[in-house]
């Protein structure tokens, strides 16, 4: 054996019996297939899962949510309407103790204090003059009523009681959520906002103005529960 053979028998890498030599860029190629099949094979699975129908349902309530939302459903239900008519009538027997006469009702005046009780629920003031300066003799021209009262020498043209009260007087917290409303009934709310009216001065005496013929009542609720009432006169 010549010296060049020699040399090339020296430089042939080793083989090993059941082995299988790749050239360089084979094995690359072999590479490149591996990670396309992968990407592949992510991109089947993931579209998979997206395909899915997703779940209409709504997700697990928590047990605060589920305390709160319990207190709340034990909220009687609450008719205006007849809560404004009962302390129309309570107005009435405070006239009558003191020796009035009593008034009767007016849809009209009804309409100009209900819609005032609905601004101030809904912007959340509390006042006999809105945000824009208006007080109720503005609102009785802007409804085309009219309230003069002449006796002697001296006009009325009208007066109006407030008061704010509440759906509930208290609560109960559990776990750092209401859990328990203690909610008023129609007929608590109305005689708390008479009293109310009768043990403030001014009020007192809108109530016991002798030359009234009629009044209208407007009760409103905001949505934080406080319950918005409005009495006009004339």
């Amino acid at each position: 054996m010549d010296s060049a053979e020699k040399s090339r028998e020296q430089d042939a890498p080793p083989s090993f019996p059941g082995s299988l030599q790749h050239p360089p860029n084979t094995a690359r190629r072999i590479y490149r297939y591996r990670f396309a099949f992968t990407v592949v094979a992510l991109a089947v699975f993931f579209s998979f899962f997206a395909c899915l129908p997703q779940s209409s349902e709504k997700p697990p309530v928590s047990f605060r949510e589920k305390t709160a939302l319990l207190g709340k459903e034990k909220q009687p239900k609450l008719d205006l309407s007849a809560l404004e008519k009962r302390i129309h009538d309570l107005i009435n027997k405070e006239r009558q103790k003191h020796g009035l006469s009593t008034i009767r009702w007016d849809d009209a005046l009804k309409r100009i204090a209900q819609k005032h009780s609905a601004d101030m629920a809904k912007r959340t003031y509390f006042s006999h003059t809105s945000p824009e300066g208006h007080d109720f003799s503005y609102r009785y021209i802007k409804s085309g009523y009219a309230c003069a009262i002449t006796i002697e020498n001296r006009i009325y043209k009208g007066a109006e009681n407030l008061f704010q009260n509440n759906l509930y007087t208290s609560t109960t917290m559990v776990n750092g959520v209401i859990s328990y409303y203690d909610w008023n009934t129609l007929e608590e709310i109305a005689v708390s906002t008479v009293e109310g009216w009768m043990n403030s001065p001014g009020h007192r005496s809108n109530i016991l103005t002798p030359v009234w013929l009629r009044e209208g009542i407007g009760v409103s609720i905001a949505p934080d529960d406080k319950v918005y009432i409005t009495e006009n006169f004339c």
